[in-house]
């Protein structure tokens, strides 16, 4: 009895200092999900830093051309016309990586993805891959009031 207690309790207390690997997994899955939620907590905010510039360029950009009933000029005019045909476009974009480090592409690649680029298709071409994005076109007429929509849509359509 006493040999099996023996044993047990040297193989209860050595089973730690045979598997530290675990311990250390353990660790490391800590550190890879405290590393995500770091990721995407500067996504989230790199994305409302984008969404507040765009509204606030959309908003000078009304004032100058709309704020406070102005007359549309001409150039306003053409400016919502373009911007209404714009409306579901897209941009496209093809880029060649060639032998760039990984570190390097994946900078390049996040900066492209902060300017709101995504890649669709990549395919090799010789030692380097070409690299395919689209991205909506931007369109500021979202931003404005609708009675202020309402407005210039009836102004352009008096022509």
């Amino acid at each position: 009895m006493k040999q099996i207690l023996t044993t047990f309790l040297t193989l209860f207390l050595l089973t730690p200092y045979l598997h530290p690997a675990e311990k250390e997994k353990k660790e490391e899955e800590k550190s890879y999900l405290d590393r995500l939620k770091k990721a995407y907590e500067e996504k989230v905010e790199s994305g409302k830093k984008l969404y507040v510039e765009n509204v606030e360029d959309g908003k000078k950009l009304y004032e100058k051309n709309f704020g406070d009933g102005k007359e549309l000029t001409e150039q306003t005019k053409e400016w919502v016309k373009e911007d209404i045909e714009n409306i579901g476009d897209w941009e496209y974009k093809i880029v060649a990586f060639g032998s760039k480090a990984s570190t390097e592409m994946e900078k390049e690649l996040n900066r492209l993805g902060q300017e709101r680029w995504q890649c669709f298709w990549v395919e090799p071409s010789g030692k380097e891959k070409v690299f395919y994005f689209k991205r909506t076109k931007k369109s500021y007429i979202q931003k404005i009031p609708a009675g202020d929509l309402l407005r210039i849509i009836g102004a352009l359509n008096l022509e």
